[in-house]
């Protein structure tokens, strides 16, 4: 187990006032969406599970595709915002880094972003999937941040995600492979990046 490291009070209290004011966008963003919906037309028990598991398995693509495709492409301002996360890996100044969105007005912005989809799934699988979908994106947007957040400030997790914490962690030693931060349905099916020449 690497040794931990004493972190900038700033830093943390910084960081940790990001996550809560992320989770409130979230919850503003896509959960509340979800729930109203489902007060205008609501689903029964069935489709709330299934938009549920599709709105978790959309939010996993979602975090994998964004991660490797977006956050690691070479020369972009995407890559070099979360260049800032991987340098301060191992520092004083790491929890200002490691939230999921910069500020509650990136993480509105990615469920705006995603939206669209949730609603074509609906229009095509039916209306009454979108209230499970919103909340689901959500609930595995808000686990993801409170997981990759206790993974590098070395916080209590459940002892199944040790090998979550371990796989995650070999990211920043290894940048172009593991881009799930708990959930690696993704890395399992598409393998790590090729080699770049």
């Amino acid at each position: 187990m690497e040794p931990v490291v004493k972190f900038n009070v700033r830093a943390l209290e910084q960081g940790s006032k990001t996550k809560n004011a992320n989770a409130v966008a979230a919850f503003a963003s896509g959960a509340l969406p979800g729930i109203l919906i489902a007060l205008l037309a609501p689903p029964g028990p069935a489709k709330w599970l299934i938009g549920l598991l599709l709105g978790i398995l959309y939010a996993n693509w979602f975090e994998y595709a964004y991660h490797r495709y977006l956050l690691h492409r070479p020369k972009s301002s995407f890559a070099r915002e979360h260049l800032r996360h991987h340098m301060s890996v191992g520092t004083a100044e790491e929890p200002e880094f490691l939230n999921l969105g910069r500020s509650p007005f990136y993480v509105a912005l990615l469920f705006v972003v995603n939206s669209p989809v949730v609603a074509l799934v609906a229009l095509l699988f039916g209306v009454r999937l979108a209230p499970g979908m919103l909340v689901g994106f959500t609930a595995y947007f808000l686990m993801t941040e409170e997981i990759h957040w206790r993974m590098h400030t070395h916080e209590w997790l459940p002892r199944f995600l040790n090998r979550s914490r371990s796989f995650h962690l070999a990211h920043h030693d290894v940048p172009g492979s593991r881009f799930s931060i708990f959930l690696p349905i993704w890395d399992v099916i598409l393998g790590p990046l090729p080699h770049q020449h």
